[in-house]
């Protein structure tokens, strides 16, 4: 891939909804650490969504969009980015006409701050009242 991948670029991927169906191409960005990536490596990513209304709003980010195409994003349709819905791709598997374009900064911090609280909070938390007693 001559492309170069970053983490906050924008990929277009084939991604099975939140319920694991329905295959759809559709954009996600890069989570994976730029020093991380490698062309025979695998990506972390989170997919995104026009369905603003049907997204998560405490995990979701939405980023800048133009009818005509946004100047960093590229996208030319509302969407967001949904940090809970999180995909594994193989970095051979982004061809160059997948790449898009670019996350600004700050919508890109506030999704970094999100999956990091997702991935440190407990799985299954134990329910006050069934906690043991010390």
């Amino acid at each position: 891939m001559s492309s170069p991948l970053q983490q906050g670029r924008i990929v277009w991927i084939e991604v099975l909804d939140p319920q694991g169906r329905n295959p759809k191409r559709r954009p996600a960005v890069v989570l994976t650490p730029t020093v991380e990536i490698t062309a025979e490596g695998e990506i972390v990513v989170a997919a995104m969504s026009t369905q603003i209304d049907q997204s998560p709003p405490n995990v979701s980010v939405e980023v800048p969009w133009h009818r005509d195409g946004h100047p960093r994003t590229k996208l030319n349709r509302r969407n967001v980015v949904v940090c809970s819905w999180l995909i594994t791709v193989s970095v051979a598997a982004i061809s160059p006409g997948d790449v898009g374009g670019v996350v600004p900064f700050a919508e890109m911090a506030r999704i970094l701050e999100i999956v990091r609280a997702l991935r440190s909070a407990p799985a299954d938390p134990v329910p006050p009242e069934t906690e043991p007693n010390s």
